[in-house]
């Protein structure tokens, strides 16, 4: 079977691209697959990694129908039209060439493959593993009931991280066609990781230590655990916390370092920054946080479980759906400070706890991974789909109005730029008329032809 795959983003440092290798990993090696890919350029290292393994994959120049901060002006919708528009004539170029028996987009952020298979009539599936709005801040270009129910109508298949998701997808689109795929982890090689050998981020002996892992941004709740953290060791409760993870917004990272100086929390919180293998970091703590607004499923909190981690984590998204309070962790609301300081308590006065939570959760990931919503099941689908062959639907595509209003805004944009060369060029001739009547002002004052 024959699978073309456009990815939002080339750099491997998502869950999306990272879960997206997975579940290839896995399809390539007990079924006859031939993967290629369309990447955004600059192809960054999920190019490196594709290469690794021997697959293709073309390049595009693209930008999204969903951000976090969207074009405001005419000209710069512009040119991210010009470009969006491109990417789907060059998707449907590469679809005659390849002849795929299905089309799948990775990740809710880019239609562009999307609306070529539906141009093409070719099926396709969308792997949806993000909310957009409610979880990373994006703001969709056409609003969000239009956009997901665009999701559905240009798909024969919607797979989803997590039930909850799948939930939320279900206000807009045809619950027959969403399914539920956990991401196959490879539990073996977690545990693997998890036993590397570094330097130990904690230094007392006796301390609860706690862990979590992200890039420093408002959404992950960094700042939420410090300040738990602070409360623990104002009630005199040893607790320690290792942050893991690149920066975000320097404001965020700034008040998380502010609060540790006015809390003198300098020895008590570890800063250790973006790492290769943030496992070998987990592996030292007593405790797992996942105190993120909504994770749609939660890669890092299944790789905390993975290991044999109890997790606190915040009661929203998909994190009920890994963590039972009081069997494998506790759940808080979000942004409840006393909340989290409160299930965090319980480990401080019931050591026990941590082991017999961590036990747990590296039980449930293990039935996870062979329930119902395994990668084999979701793959017996897309091979339905691909057999039948059928387009996904004949239903009106909201974001075609779009594509109109494109033609609409590049137009109006290239009578704007018009009008700014007319007026830069006339500017250009009014100051090289100002400097030739100077300089023949000057010529005069100094030929000596004029008098007081």
């Amino acid at each position: 079977m024959k699978i073309l795959v456009l990815s939002h983003i080339s750099e491997l440092v998502g869950g999306a691209e990272k879960s997206l290798l997975d579940v290839f990993d896995l399809w390539t090696k007990d079924h006859d697959i031939e993967p290629e890919f369309i990447l955004r350029i600059p192809v960054g290292t999920l190019g490196k990694a594709l290469r690794d393994r021997g697959w293709k994959y073309y390049e595009l120049d693209y930008t999204f129908w969903s951000e976090g901060n969207p074009p405001k002006t005419e000209e710069a919708i512009a040119r991210a039209a010009e470009k969006n528009t491109r990417a789907v004539v060059e998707t449907e170029k590469i679809i005659k060439k390849t002849k795929p028996d299905v089309v799948i987009t990775n990740s809710i952020v880019c239609p562009w493959a999307a609306l070529a298979a539906y141009n093409q009539k070719v099926p396709h599936v969308w792997f949806v593993r993000e909310y957009g709005d409610l979880d990373h801040g994006r703001i969709y270009e056409i609003g969000r009931e239009k956009t997901l129910q665009d999701v559905g109508n240009l798909s024969n298949l919607v797979l989803t991280n997590s039930k909850a998701l799948g939930k939320h997808l279900g206000k807009y689109i045809p619950k027959s066609r969403i399914t539920i795929l956990y991401n196959p982890f490879d539990l073996t090689k977690l545990n693997k990781l998890s036993r590397q050998r570094i330097k130990n981020p904690f230094t007392g002996k006796d301390s609860l230590k706690l862990v979590a892992t992200g890039s420093l941004t408002p959404s992950k709740g960094q700042l939420d655990v410090v300040k738990a953290v602070a409360k623990l060791n104002a009630e005199g409760i040893n607790t320690e916390l290792c942050l893991v993870g690149g920066n975000g917004p320097r404001e965020y990272r700034d008040e998380i370092l502010k609060v540790i100086k006015t809390q003198k929390l300098k020895d008590k919180v570890h800063l250790v920054g973006h790492q290769k293998n943030p496992l070998a970091f987990v592996a030292l703590a007593d405790v797992g946080v996942m105190a993120s607004r909504r994770e749609a499923f939660g890669r890092v909190t299944f790789e905390y479980m993975a290991i044999g981690k109890a997790v606190v984590g915040t009661d929203a998204g998909g994190t009920p759906e890994m963590v039972t309070p009081g069997e494998n962790g506790y759940l808080y609301k979000r942004g409840d400070i006393d909340g989290l300081t409160a299930c965090l308590r319980n480990y401080a006065k019931d050591k026990g706890l941590i082991e017999k939570h961590g036990k747990n959760s590296a039980k449930k990931t293990a039935e996870m991974m062979n329930s119902e919503h395994n990668s084999q099941n979701a793959l017996e689908k897309v091979e339905q789909i691909a057999q039948k062959g059928l387009p996904a639907s004949k239903k009106r595509i909201n974001y075609m109005s779009r594509l109109r209003d494109y033609k609409r805004i590049k137009s109006e944009s290239r009578i704007t730029r018009a009008k700014k060369t007319v007026r830069r060029q006339m500017r250009a001739k009014a100051g090289a008329a100002y400097k030739l009547l100077r300089r023949m002002v000057w010529n005069i004052l100094n030929s000596g032809r004029y008098e007081r």
